[in-house]
């Protein structure tokens, strides 16, 4: 049986009448520069910047931004992303932070959790009422926080005095949350109601049938490091048991542990994970995806119909260093938080990096707005792109580029993480919080928690994934290329017209 504790917090950084004239011809290269899958770091205020003291004043400027990593011009998100951040570097503490990060890798704002005296800072979740759900904590005690994303102000701070190091926070409704306690002795599943009171448990040393005090951590100290849990439908918790290497399924009524996925040291199946997100694959499959932050990889397990796990898609490689979180976004493509790589990426299901963003030092969860928070698209067997992938087409920062990027984001004042379009709930776009609504349970999920497809009826509209080509990036391809191509002959003309 293993005895495991902690892993040190150590950085491991993974490996500007002929002007107007010019401007069209610049146009028609940008444009064929389009053809290409991705274009790196140098759109929309995300030049490179020279070293901390220039970042931080090009934060304070609202000057070139150093954080953007590969953005596929074509291929970039429609809403804002949504990011914690721990705060962490080589054993020393840095700020804590939740970032709202634009389509095009600027920076909406920032907020600084470190400033309002919390340590560190976990998941995040959008709330149906506008606000948005955080896990926190402060010195021997976890802390959960409501933020308008208008403004980045608190409108609500509870502190949950019996629970310690809470990794994640879930409205149930009925102003209900569920969370989990990594406390000395106690290592349990609580649901809370507003005030932080303990109205139900389930605790690990009740079942040492399956989880013996000879196994995971130290007995009384780290044991379970039980770090994750979501409500997945009738009346059913999704639990992460890291030090285990497992997750279950765990009954709100009877306390049975209905399925469990992975075993004590069994490695080749999960290595001290995060973050896993149950999904309805097709006729209902039980599909687990989830981050398996040990073996530097993401994968997915399809549950089989004799009980088994199936390991249906795996993403490993490109420089992936200890994913905490990988999300299932409707388009097919996954949103990947990459811990030690300090950056969020979104992949296609054949691991091209669409969209890259670095988040120094240590970013936990990552959320897209619009999106039900979890998982909210299909499986890899619904998209046919099954097997082992590696990313692709990332950036690839250095060390120097990384700590520009952590100046730059401390430097930035704007605390508002969400513009006024994106806004929702009842108050949306009225500036402020809704404060007076019904917490509800996040996302449109059915009551046996499973999301509909996307297409009238339910019926999916993902499609195979088609080869990595130009003639299949959508927006590109011959049309686009000829009508580049075009634009540039009509731009070289008029110069040497002029020039004459």
């Amino acid at each position: 049986m293993s005895r495991r504790g902690s892993r040190p917090s150590e950085s491991r950084p993974a490996s500007p009448g002929r002007t107007a004239l010019l401007a069209v011809v610049a146009a028609g290269l940008l444009v064929v520069a389009g053809v290409a899958p991705a274009v790196a770091s140098t759109t929309d205020g995300a030049a490179a910047v020279d070293g901390p003291k220039s970042a931080a004043s090009a934060a304070q400027s609202g000057g070139p931004n150093p954080c953007v990593g590969t953005v596929a011009a074509d291929r970039r998100p429609d809403a804002t992303t949504l990011v914690t951040i721990q705060g962490a570097r080589a054993g020393e503490k840095t700020a804590s932070l939740m970032l709202g990060v634009a389509p095009n890798g600027s920076v909406n704002g920032v907020h600084n959790d470190s400033a309002a005296g919390r340590w560190w800072q976990y998941d995040v979740d959008p709330l149906p009422n506008g606000d948005l759900l955080v896990a926190t904590t402060e010195p021997g005690i976890s802390v959960t926080e409501r933020v308008d994303p208008a403004t980045g102000e608190h409108v609500a701070v509870t502190r949950l005095e019996t629970v310690e190091d809470a990794h994640d926070v879930d409205a149930l409704g009925d102003g209900e949350y569920v969370t989990v306690d990594k406390g000395d002795g106690r290592n349990r599943v609580v649901v809370v109601d507003e005030s932080g009171e303990v109205v139900w448990e389930w605790r690990f040393d009740e079942h040492t049938d399956r989880f013996p005090r000879d196994g995971g951590g130290p007995y009384g100290e780290d044991w379970t490091h039980v770090n994750d849990v979501d409500p997945i439908g009738n009346g059913t918790f999704l639990v992460s048991v890291r030090n285990f290497d497992r997750v279950i399924a765990v009954d709100r009524e009877t306390k049975v542990v209905e399925w469990t996925l992975g075993a004590d040291d069994a490695h080749g199946v999960l290595n001290e994970q995060h973050n896993p997100d149950f999904i309805a694959g097709e006729n209902g499959t039980p599909t687990v995806l989830v981050a398996d932050s040990e073996n530097d990889r993401v994968v997915e397990y399809a549950r089989t119909d004799d009980g088994e796990w199936e390991r249906t898609w795996s993403l490993s490689g490109g420089g992936l260093d200890e994913p905490r979180d990988a999300d299932r976004l409707p388009n097919g493509n996954t949103l990947v938080t990459d811990r030690r790589g300090h950056r969020v990426l979104e992949v296609t299901p054949r691991g091209e990096v669409v969209w890259e963003f670095y988040t120094p030092w240590q970013p936990y969860d990552a959320e897209r707005v619009g999106v039900a928070p979890g998982s909210d698209g299909p499986t890899m067997r619904q998209v046919r792109a099954e097997g082992v992938h590696e990313p692709t087409g990332g950036a690839g920062f250095g060390t120097e580029r990384i700590e520009a990027c952590y100046d730059y984001l401390t430097g930035v004042e704007r605390g508002r993480l969400v513009p006024d379009g994106e806004l929702w709930g009842t108050d949306a776009g009225a500036n402020g919080s809704a404060t007076t609504a019904t917490d509800g349970s996040p996302g449109d999920a059915g009551d046996d928690g499973t999301a509909p497809g996307p297409g009238d009826g339910g019926t999916p509209e993902w499609t195979t994934v088609p080869d990595d080509s130009v003639v299949n990036t959508p927006g590109f391809g011959p049309p686009a290329a000829l009508s580049a191509l075009a634009l540039l002959a009509l731009g070289t003309a008029l110069a040497t017209r002029r020039r004459g």
